[in-house]
């Protein structure tokens, strides 16, 4: 049989793989990945009592900001999975949390004196903040780029780029649970700045790692 009918042949019986099959995918990998960051926060920090946390708005206020970066970076990661795959509306949820948090931050320094602002930025653990939740990625980015390997992204970068999204905002979700800031600029600042880290660091990685 020559080469053309074989491909011929086995492209023919290849069944497509739906989009939501590969999401699920990308989602079991991720969770996976976030249960041993899990084990690694409290192995390595602790937790701190969420029953009082889960009580404040500020704890709901951090835990919804990265869990819609995370939704869309698994809504990019299951789009750039597909060889065709295109951004589609993932840049505009990405930039819609941040606007939000950002109108939030601005409403909280509006309201501070100006010794106030200072601490409201820093916190006081803006030099720790940012590397523990690039720590507490990394298993979350190795599950996503296992996952990922499985499947047939050619826009490896990009692909890499929403892989450390993903795995930045799971990182700083695990992290909610040991971090007590709670101002809407300190999360904003570094939160943020640690998945944006991850997600530079993914662009690197994946445009190695995803190489077919």
């Amino acid at each position: 049989m020559r080469t053309a009918d074989l491909i011929a042949t086995l492209a023919a019986e290849a069944a497509p793989i739906e989009p939501i099959a590969v999401t699920d995918r990308i989602a079991v990998a991720a969770l996976l990945g976030a249960a041993v960051a899990l084990v690694l926060l409290g192995a390595w920090l602790g937790l701190r009592p969420l029953g009082e946390a889960a009580r404040t708005g500020a704890f709901w206020m951090k835990a919804s900001y990265t869990v819609a970066l995370g939704f869309a970076g698994l809504f990019l990661v299951g789009r750039l999975a597909r060889p065709d795959g295109r951004l589609g509306r993932g840049p505009l949820i990405v930039l819609a949390a941040i606007a939000a948090m950002i109108a939030l931050a601005g409403l909280q320094i509006a309201r501070a004196t100006p010794g106030e602002a200072g601490a409201l930025w820093l916190g006081h653990t803006w030099r720790s903040c940012s590397f523990n939740i690039v720590v507490l990625a990394a298993p979350v980015f190795l599950a996503i780029v296992w996952a990922l390997r499985r499947l047939a992204p050619t826009r490896l970068a990009m692909a890499g780029a929403a892989a450390g999204l993903l795995a930045g905002a799971a990182g700083a979700t695990v992290y909610g649970l040991y971090c007590d800031e709670t101002a809407a600029l300190f999360v904003v600042t570094w939160y943020t700045l640690a998945i944006a880290v991850c997600a530079a660091i993914g662009a690197l990685l994946g445009a190695r790692w995803l190489r077919w």
